[in-house]
């Protein structure tokens, strides 16, 4: 819109200007001619009394036995004259013969536009330049303060330790950026309250574990101390995974850039030589990642345990697709029923109903896989195959790499 409008004003300026100097330049002509008409008509004795009368600094004549410019007019008519002195400019200049040794020399200059009403327009135009620069500004300064919000809020969603906003913009933007550090604040008070608990909880549990342990290597029964010390076996692996979700380790864990296509490698030969049925389709490309690398180990090592143990057989593909990457895990079990896809993702919460340790679990890992992936800025999606069976995707940002 600036630069319409500086354009508009100096195409309006310029031909305003032009046209205004030709209007002048026509209206000096006619009065020159009028006076040469009015000289012509008054009598020899009198001709030089008219031209000492005229005062006029633009307009200057003088009665002389010689011509005194180049263009020279001799027996010529009116007419002539004017149609010669129309095309001159900045300056209208001739002789014209009156007599035998008696020449009318005229210089009369041509009047240059106003710059008065263009320095108004002009003024107009960097009022109206600096108002729009002034109302982008204030719209900057008032709209930057919210994009940070969304971004904190984004970042509050996947790792709590951030560092705070800070206070600065205007009163509503200040008071928003307060609010929101007193709710990280807040939050991370709550989760250290948890984790303190849990913590406290599990340590008081260790001991009388470990009590009954000992008590139970004096039972003379062979079969149910065996039992028994699985069961205490179990309670002890349940609490440190409860603890260890509630922690959260894989937020402060330090994040490389590593390569996907090896970590998926490694993984699946790992299953491969302890002679379980699996197949994996990897590209032999690089798709660098950045993740911690003992995280994100854990995720896929929790999905692809989760089709062996309930398939017992799992298929890994790997597909790159623009800036993202997308690990398939699928098995050929019973899958999952379609209401309960969403809610497996819930912490403790299990599909089927044993309560057993063989089947069941503790209903964390799923929890903690969709924790760590969005963590990373990925995202974990399940769905049933037609012909059978489950279909675990996830989906990684990759590393842009530019060509400098």
């Amino acid at each position: 819109m600036l630069a319409a409008h500086l354009i508009i004003f100096v195409f309006y300026s310029q031909h305003t200007r032009n046209v205004q100097f030709a209007v002048n330049r026509d209206i000096i002509s006619r009065q020159v001619i009028n006076f040469l008409q009015t000289v012509q008509n008054t009598p020899e004795d009198e001709q030089a009394a008219i031209v000492k009368a005229v005062d006029n600094p633009n307009f200057i004549v003088t009665l002389d036995k010689e011509p005194k410019t180049n263009v020279k007019f001799k027996d010529a008519s009116l007419w002539q004259v004017l149609k010669t002195i129309s095309l001159q400019q900045p300056m209208i200049q001739f002789s014209y013969q009156l007599a035998p040794q008696q020449w009318l020399n005229i210089s009369a200059v041509i009047v240059r536009s106003n710059w008065g009403m263009h320095v108004v327009l002009l003024s107009m135009e960097i009022i109206i330049m600096m108002a729009v620069l002034i109302s982008f500004w204030i719209i900057h300064h008032y709209t930057v303060p919210f994009v940070k919000f969304a971004a904190a809020a984004n970042r509050l969603g996947t790792n709590l330790e951030t560092e705070p906003l800070p206070i600065t913009g205007p009163k509503v933007a200040k008071m928003a950026a307060k609010a929101i550090n007193k709710m990280q604040a807040q939050i991370q008070d709550l989760i250290q309250a948890r984790t303190q608990m849990l913590a406290a909880i599990s340590h008081d549990l260790r001991t009388p574990i470990t009590r009954l342990k000992l008590r139970l290597q004096l039972n003379p029964d062979a079969t149910q101390l065996a039992k028994m010390v699985k069961d205490l076996d179990e309670m002890q692996t349940m609490i440190a995974e409860t603890l260890a979700f509630a922690r959260d380790d894989s937020k402060t864990e330090k994040r490389i850039k590593l390569d996907l296509a090896s970590l998926l490698a490694a993984i699946c030969e790992d299953y491969v030589e302890m002679n379980y049925q699996i197949n994996y389709y990897i590209p032999t490309v690089r798709l660098p990642v950045y993740a911690g690398p003992v995280s994100l180990q854990r995720v896929f090592e929790n999905l692809i345990g989760n089709a062996l143990k309930y398939a017992g057989n799992a298929d890994i593909s790997v597909i790159q697709s623009g800036d993202e990457v997308k690990v398939y895990i699928k098995d050929n079990g019973p899958g999952i029923p379609e209401a309960q896809l969403d809610k497996v993702f819930l912490p403790f919460y299990r599909g089927e109903t044993s309560r057993s340790r063989k089947t069941g679990g503790t209903g964390l890992g799923l929890a903690v896989a969709q924790d760590i992936i969005i963590g990373h800025g990925g995202r974990i999606e399940l769905s049933n195959r037609v012909t059978g069976g489950l279909c675990v995707t996830v989906i990684l940002p990759l590393i842009v790499v530019t060509n400098s």
